[in-house]
């Protein structure tokens, strides 16, 4: 389909890769459709409706409901959603992932600029993948499709963050102890290391933003997310006195323990 659309002179992208296959006992790698039955066409209405009719009369418009209205709409891609996916996409030598819009959150990262390599210039959302170690690139075109390819730090510019309240606040509480302890120890070399040291930096931030607005509702998950506020603002440098307070409240409700024992340092350190 692909094809014959390009041979009436339409632009027209499918994205591929690679799947290894058994014929006849050898094992073989050919390029197929990373998604199935599906073409992304540029051209107007009539072109496309003129050639749908004329090659493959049982291919269909993608549509989606009108919010509020008994109807459809077809799907139309932006330029921009489509050359950022194009990017990522095309790269099929490279290990690009494959998700449905439901399945990825992306509301809750940061948008992010590629410099350099073979992303360069391509904006997308910086989020962490389940079952990837690497941070991943996430590029989407809403309501359809969603690619992700792993990252490296040193060539990401955070171009916006967006970041709702925690919705897991003892997890988040903890990664946040884990970064913000990192920061304060071990940091990245703020010179030679640059990006990694922001990328860290606004991780820390982001999280801060998050779980700034929440209460742990039994003392040992507002231990925690306390500890967690007092650390990130020891890295962002603006100690608050309403989050040392808290702190010296959470720790008041807590029996003897490893927890008690480091927030009690923590407020030490912070009010000498």
């Amino acid at each position: 389909m692909r094809d014959a659309l390009r041979r009436r002179g339409l632009r027209c992208y499918v994205p591929m890769r690679y799947q290894v296959e058994a014929q006849q006992g050898h094992k073989l790698r050919r390029l197929v459709p990373a998604i199935t039955e599906l073409v992304f066409i540029y051209g107007t209405e009539d072109q496309i409706s003129e050639a749908k009719m004329k090659l493959c009369e049982t291919c269909y418009w993608l549509t989606r409901p009108v919010l509020g209205k008994n109807r459809r709409e077809k799907v139309v891609v932006s330029d921009r959603d489509m050359e950022n996916f194009i990017r990522i996409t095309e790269q099929t030598e490279r290990a690009v992932t494959y998700f449905r819009p439901d399945e990825l959150s992306l509301e809750k990262g940061d948008r992010i600029r590629i410099h350099g390599g073979a992303f360069d210039g391509v904006e997308g959302v910086l989020v962490k993948v389940k079952g990837k170690r690497e941070k991943q690139l996430v590029v989407s075109i809403p309501d359809l499709a969603v690619a992700a390819v792993s990252v490296k730090p040193d060539v990401v510019e955070v171009v916006s963050q967006q970041r709702p309240a925690s919705h897991d606040i003892l997890g988040d509480a903890k990664e946040l102890i884990h970064l913000s302890t990192t920061m304060l120890i071990s940091p990245p070399d703020k010179e030679s290391s640059r990006h990694e040291w922001d990328l860290l930096y606004r991780e820390i931030q982001g999280l801060y933003q998050s779980l700034l607005p929440r209460k742990g509702y039994i003392p040992s998950t507002e231990a925690q997310l306390s500890l967690a506020l007092l650390l990130a603002e020891r890295v962002l440098s603006s100690v608050n006195e309403s989050t040392l307070q808290r702190c010296r409240t959470a720790a008041s409700r807590l029996r003897p323990s490893k927890l008690r024992d480091q927030l009690l340092d923590e407020i030490k350190k912070n009010t000498l």
